[in-house]
């Protein structure tokens, strides 16, 4: 899979939704910034995870130095909403 591809053709994250079908209550991410996107992706990974039936508990930013660059992420920290 290359870097720019789409990994679902569905809008909901599909590991997330595996996940909150099995009945975690906690979905830990790590979310790679995407090159040439304003904010790198994140917002469009929180929503189609979102959209799997969690809530974003807690973020942290980090970056990491690999091969000349410096690849930028974020460790998203999820809680299952209760489906009503």
């Amino acid at each position: 899979m290359g870097l720019f591809t789409r990994r679902s053709t569905s809008d909901a994250d599909r590991h997330a939704a595996k996940a909150y079908k099995r009945g975690d209550q906690v979905y830990t991410r790590v979310i790679h910034a995407i090159p040439g996107r304003i904010d790198g992706g994140l917002g469009m990974a929180i929503n189609r995870i979102e959209l799997a039936g969690w809530k974003l508990e807690q973020q942290t930013e980090g970056s990491k130095r690999q091969a000349g660059f410096t690849q930028q992420y974020w460790t998203c920290t999820f809680r299952a909403v209760p489906s009503t």
